[in-house]
């Protein structure tokens, strides 16, 4: 029974994959915290440890005290100080001399391959540091999950996710669709809740790959629109953002994002939009790896078809 203990599992991802983990009734499941929280007091499986993420020496005490062999980050990396919390953490579990398996922060596109075409992709930096990091570290075992985008953010707002409310390319309740490039280009788009469970599987496997890829779903956007299209019977209102627009700034706004700007700003949301715009049509979001569905294929995750289907037009 693996002892797995969740950096980051009050945030959305975080939450998600620990939900996962303690569904399978098969590990003795923590949550790491900068201080004591009541978030879990509904989860008597779940045992929060409050930890000091500027010291890996109280991290490493705190791991070794609790025998955790195996690490989940899902930090935040927005800025130098998360960057370095999660570097605390892997120097932590490397003294603890009880941790065995590594996951860092990623769950996202190759930010391997990212910075070697020198493409702003938020956070690229951070995240190749974990990895160099755990590199140079024998006797623990690191994978990433590359997982594409996040489906949730394809959805509606009825759609249940625990990620911050932002509508991405298509927008269902204003039939309307924003795509960046031609639209041609394919992407991988999977559930977080998918995630989780590829994850919280994974935990059973005795070797772990570098790299493992899980895949929801692999389309392109024009294909994406056409099947929104197809289910609610209307045609969206199509827009195409030129790669030259994105990176000058200049992206279209769907009008159900103009409703949330209290809780994420205009400037906030532009620019995510730019970047994931650019991303896509540079074909960042187009994932190639030997997947980890095929070796769970008991796990089913979600298509678009069936994401749409399910809560697009409930």
């Amino acid at each position: 029974m693996t002892r797995v203990a969740i950096a980051g599992a009050t945030g959305g991802l975080g939450r998600t994959i620990m939900e996962a983990i303690v569904a399978r009734k098969k590990h003795n499941v923590f949550a790491l915290s900068r201080k004591q929280t009541g978030v879990f007091h509904e989860q008597p499986e779940v045992t929060v440890l409050a930890v000091n993420y500027s010291s890996p020496e109280d991290i490493a005490a705190i791991l070794k005290i609790n025998a955790i062999d195996t690490i989940v980050s899902c930090l935040p990396l927005h800025t130098e100080e998360d960057n370095q919390a999660q570097l605390n953490l892997i120097e932590g579990a490397a003294q603890s001399t009880t941790v065995t398996r590594f996951v860092p922060s990623e769950f996202g596109i190759n930010y391997l391959e990212v910075i070697k075409a020198n493409f702003p992709f938020p956070a690229t930096e951070y995240k190749v540091a974990a990895v160099n990091k755990l590199r140079d570290i024998s006797g623990i075992q690191y994978t990433r999950f590359l997982s594409g985008m996040f489906m949730d953010y394809y959805g509606p707002p009825q759609a249940p996710t625990r990620m911050n409310t932002m509508t991405i390319v298509i927008d269902h309740e204003n039939h309307k669709a924003v795509v960046p490039g031609d639209g041609n280009i394919p992407v991988v788009l999977t559930h977080t809740t998918d995630v989780a469970r590829f994850v919280a599987a994974s935990l059973d496997l005795k070797e772990w790959p570098e790299a493992s890829f899980i895949r929801g779903d692999k389309l392109t956007l024009n294909e994406l629109v056409a099947i929104a299209e197809s289910i609610q019977g209307c045609k969206y209102d199509i827009s195409y953002d030129k790669i030259t627009d994105l990176k000058a700034g200049k992206n279209t706004e769907l009008p159900i994002n103009a409703t949330r700007y209290e809780f994420l700003p205009k400037e906030v949301m532009d620019r995510i939009s730019q970047i994931s715009g650019q991303a896509i049509a540079n074909g960042w979001m187009d994932l190639n790896g030997p997947l980890l569905n095929d070796r769970f294929p008991e796990l089913k995750p979600m298509s678009v078809k069936d994401f749409f289907e399910r809560y697009a037009f409930n």
